[in-house]
């Protein structure tokens, strides 16, 4: 059966207040999960580039994961401090947040409802580990920003059009963008959904797909003489090219369910129970009173989460879990209608739902403030080692190994480049590691070469320059799959 409406639904247009608050709404808890991170920021290894403006080492990624969007952006010339971007990234994100929300619930509904929708979706885990490439993905969240906006203006009608520029535009910046904006059109609260529709619908974002990874096959043929997207060796690629082969890729996806199940509750197991049968929930009560607006979201997360998984088969390179970031905006979306139906059965159900929808929303924020607290261990630790150092224009030399650091096991640093483009941040001097380069420390005493011989890191001022001797004994494994440059 087909449910739609004698004439089109259109969402009730209440002015920019509406939309502006939910947006500002979005930002303060952004900013206020983040508070930790906010003077300084941590930043992974290889967003570091993004940074300093280098476009020269980020390009190999136009040839091994398409980002030639991110690429243009190292380019500029203006670079601002890692504080700025991030605020300028978590702005952009509390646009798409509040568009998300004040589209699916509609602009009259309560600012208290859309803010928790839009917090639900930008507080996810998934979220909070992506956004510590911000400098990288500034670009990306502009162009979904500038689509979400685009939601709240323009017709159902126009706006899906707007994804055939949109989505490789997305793409280019990021994987899994384009569903971001896929999510922006099956929430809408004003589109006439019907069968016919979702599969029009999914079949323009397919094409729109196709035509993105063409484009950027023909760029990097352009540019690099390989059509394609060959995987980098640092992902440890399978490529599927017989059923054993197809068999063991397809057991990468059990691999990335389960770790997945453990990072969105934050790695807390009733946390995970508690999130599946509230979802559970949200699909029966809001699916019993429109199906398809449930068959919506549904359809959306499996065909985010099936062209990720055909790659994962395709390639055989290990997924990690952030790449579930979308799924979340139609998570908060089920969430917050559930909210509005039970609104709707009286005063004891619509208790039940407000105090559902703010207790996840107060969850997440609370384990945010965690997480955001506990990766800044780093930061603090590098500025105590900067102000141990004595002013000079030569390089600062660091040996040892960065395994060796508490703090970097708190923070994840993931590589020697963590250390020396953080050293180079704060004092904007060459960084030296001699665990990378030992020949370039070849001049340096023995004893320093080595490192320290304790569990502390020391700092030396020598006549040869400012040495960071961290110690020589690791207190945990170095991760696999790390890229080693930008």
């Amino acid at each position: 059966m087909t449910l739609v409406m004698d004439g089109p639904v259109v969402a009730p247009r209440q002015g920019a207040w509406p939309l502006a608050a939910t947006i500002a709404v979005a930002f303060v808890g952004l900013l206020i999960a983040a508070a930790f991170q906010l003077p300084d920021p941590l930043i992974r290894h290889d967003d570091y580039p993004a940074l300093f403006g280098d476009a020269e080492t980020y390009y190999v990624k136009t040839l091994t994961e398409g980002r030639w969007v991110n690429y243009l952006w190292h380019l500029r010339e203006t670079l601002l401090p890692s504080w700025g971007n991030y605020l300028i990234y978590n702005a952009l994100w509390a646009v798409v947040l509040g568009c998300l929300a004040h589209n699916a619930l509609g602009g009259e509904a309560a600012l208290w409802r859309k803010g928790a929708v839009a917090l639900i979706a930008g507080l996810s885990a998934p979220a909070l580990l992506i956004s510590l490439w911000f400098n990288t993905l500034i670009p990306g969240m502009a162009i979904l920003a500038i689509y979400a906006l685009a939601t709240t203006q323009l017709s159902d009608r126009t706006c899906r059009w707007l994804l055939v520029p949109f989505v490789p535009l997305a793409l280019t910046a990021y994987t899994t963008y384009p569903f971001f904006l896929l999510a922006l059109c099956l929430t809408r609260a004003d589109t006439q959904r019907s069968a016919k529709d979702l599969a029009a619908l999914l079949g323009l974002f397919i094409l729109c797909f196709a035509l993105a990874m063409a484009s950027i096959y023909t760029l990097n043929y352009l540019f690099h003489g390989v059509f394609g997207i060959p995987m980098a060796e640092w992902r440890m690629p399978n490529p599927a090219h017989d059923l054993a082969s197809v068999m063991e890729n397809i057991g990468l996806i059990g691999s990335f369910l389960i770790s997945s199940a453990s990072l969105v509750s934050f790695h807390f197991l009733p946390l995970t129970v508690f999130q599946m049968a509230l979802f559970g929930w949200a699909v029966w009560l809001v699916g019993k009173s429109d199906p398809w607006r449930a068959i919506y979201p549904l359809a959306g997360i499996c065909l985010g989460m099936g062209l990720i998984f055909v790659q994962t088969i395709k390639t055989g390179i290990t997924l990690p879990p952030r790449v579930s970031g979308f799924v979340w905006l139609y998570y908060a979306v089920l969430l917050g209608l559930m909210s509005q139906e039970l609104a709707a059965r009286g005063a004891g159900w619509d208790r039940i739902g407000r105090n559902l929808l703010a207790f996840v929303a107060l969850i997440y924020l609370a384990f945010n403030v965690l997480q955001h607290r506990d990766v800044t261990a780093w930061q603090a630790d590098s500025r105590r080692m900067v102000a141990q150092i004595t002013p000079a224009d030569g390089p600062i030399y660091v040996s040892g190994t960065y395994l060796s650091l508490p703090s970097g096991e708190k923070s994840g640093l993931q590589h020697d480049l963590s250390v020396a483009f953080r050293l180079t941040q704060l004092t904007g001097r060459d960084v030296v590691i001699c665990a990378m380069t030992p020949e370039a420390c070849a001049h340096l005493p023995e004893d320093v070469q080595a490192g320290a011989s304790g569990a502390q890191y020391e700092v030396r001022n020598l006549d040869v320059g400012s040495v960071i001797m961290l110690s020589a004994t690791p207190i945990r494994e170095a991760a696999h799959n790390i890229p080693d440059g930008g």
